[in-house]
């Protein structure tokens, strides 16, 4: 926690004890709310009074010794700052509004429209409501949650090493958050009942995850949009982002909102220099995506513009020595991420790029330029209505994909090296490995394609758009929530 500018400043073991006090009132009223919590076989939680000794024999202390300012003084003021925060007021009216707007249309899918026939295959409850947030994916991401990662060296099918590891821990810890620990445990439950009742727990937290790490990750963009834009063109930027018809995938327990939190805040802190925060985040971005390892080359691309700033400044060597080791490495963690996974699938397989032979079951293998060639092939051939009319999610992908990759040059040119970079090596690999398969999904994260429309459409032209797109997106949302093919 930061202290308001006019407190005195406290003595790092207060705020170590302050954070500590903290810590053990969240336990508190976890195990208020959803029981005994075990921490392995070494240590369970089932009553609070012990707990409670411990809060108010430290709070004593710290307050007999440092008495201003109070704890809850402090508690008081982060909350206010928070909720003062410009990017905080800015962004939580299009988190809440899209986000559950998404959920609400693809509920109203699902009980109008129905599924396809033998739709859905894998569900965890019979309430639609409760079920909603599991399609596709998420089935992968909540086992690896649930059970981690199994390997069939004699398979040739879908395995979920395939899958990164980021997301799932966030949905673990989530879901222990929730309770998950005690449905086993404590009631007595039919086994059906019991995983039927923890899949829906762990499933929930999966969701809830993608809705904070959206929120959040919106909050970082607008900082950093503020740096290119006027206020007025940052809300629109953020409001197009989440308006984009594959947005979608914000409100579903997938990994696109934790990754957009970690490009979004690792961008911003590196740029101002803060080097712890963006050093989680830039690992974050490693190990939530098979992409995430690519994000080493813009955040690298900020440190070295920093660098040569800092030399015709005139700054000396010794300074330039530290900010490029210290700056590298943090730009150099998401491919260590990568790295750190990859060792951890070679003791499971014994290939350290076993990950990456496993996307070929999805259709993730190299194809180069002809497949980039087809749709142009068919609409010759078939003419741009039949095209349309027999491929339509086909062609909202390499609508998607041309829109990014046309931009890339003027990105590069308006808001700098980096936000180009990130464009070419986010779109660049997926198109050479799947043609323009999910590629409406991989430009959902491409944040500087909105910054760029923000900046050149007047206020009028970025209402339309957005109005536009979010029409758009209900049709997706529709797809994805019916279950029916949307890649």
């Amino acid at each position: 926690m930061n202290d308001a500018p006019s407190s005195p400043a406290l003595p790092r073991w207060a705020r170590a004890v302050d954070l500590f006090t903290v810590a053990l009132l969240v336990l508190v009223v976890q195990v208020w709310a959803f029981g005994r919590i075990d921490f392995g076989t070494w240590l369970r939680i089932g009553e609070t009074w012990r707990l409670w000794l411990i809060i108010v024999a430290a709070a004593c202390l710290r307050h007999y010794f440092v008495p201003h300012p109070s704890l809850p003084a402090r508690i008081f003021g982060f909350v206010r700052r928070g909720v003062r925060d410009e990017a905080f007021r800015s962004t939580w009216p299009t988190t809440v509004t899209t986000r559950l707007a998404v959920l609400l249309v693809g509920y109203l899918g699902v009980v109008a429209v129905g599924f396809p026939p033998g739709a859905p295959p894998i569900r965890v409850s019979n309430n639609e409501a409760a079920n909603l947030a599991f399609r596709w994916d998420t089935g992968w991401y909540m086992q690896i949650a649930l059970e981690g990662y199994r390997y069939e060296p004699n398979s040739v099918g879908q395995q979920n090493i395939a899958f990164f590891p980021g997301y799932p821990l966030a949905v673990r810890a989530a879901a222990n958050l929730l309770g998950s620990q005690r449905i086993f445990g404590e009631r007595e439950l039919p086994p059906g009942m019991a995983m039927e009742q923890l899949q829906q727990r762990f499933l929930a937290a999966g969701l809830i995850v993608s809705l904070i790490a959206f929120g959040w990750g919106l909050m970082w963009l607008y900082r950093l949009a503020r740096q290119h834009l006027d206020d007025s063109a940052a809300r629109s930027a953020l409001l197009l982002m989440s308006a984009y018809p594959f947005a979608v995938y914000f409100s579903a327990a997938y990994t696109e909102a934790l990754m957009l939190l970690a490009l979004a805040a690792s961008f911003y802190l590196v740029g101002q220099q803060r080097w712890g925060p963006a050093a989680a985040f830039a690992l974050l971005g490693g190990i939530t995506r098979p992409n995430g390892f690519l994000l080493a080359g813009p955040l690298g691309v900020i440190v070295l513009k920093q660098l040569l700033e800092k030399r015709n400044a005139g700054a000396p060597q010794g300074e330039l020595t530290r900010h490029a080791v210290i700056g590298l490495t943090v730009a150099a963690l998401p491919a260590f991420g990568v790295g750190l996974y990859s060792l951890y699938i070679y003791s499971l397989t014994g290939d350290l790029l076993a990950w990456r032979e496993a996307h070929t079951a999805w259709g993730r293998s190299y194809t180069g330029f002809p497949t980039l060639f087809t749709p142009v092939t068919l609409i010759t051939e078939q003419g741009l209505v039949e095209y349309t009319t027999s491929q339509p999610i086909e062609a909202l992908n390499a609508v998607a994909a041309i829109a990014a990759v046309v931009m890339i040059w003027p990105i590069t040119t308006r808001l700098g090296l980096e936000y180009g970079l990130l464009m070419l090596l986010n779109i660049a690999p997926p198109m050479f490995f799947g043609g323009f398969l999910s590629m409406g999904r991989v430009t959902s994260l491409l944040f500087p394609m909105f910054f760029l429309t923000a900046s050149v459409l007047s206020e009028r032209q970025r209402q339309n758009l957005t109005v536009g797109f979010a029409l758009l997106q209900g049709f997706t949302a529709i797809l994805f929530f019916t279950w029916r093919r949307m890649l």
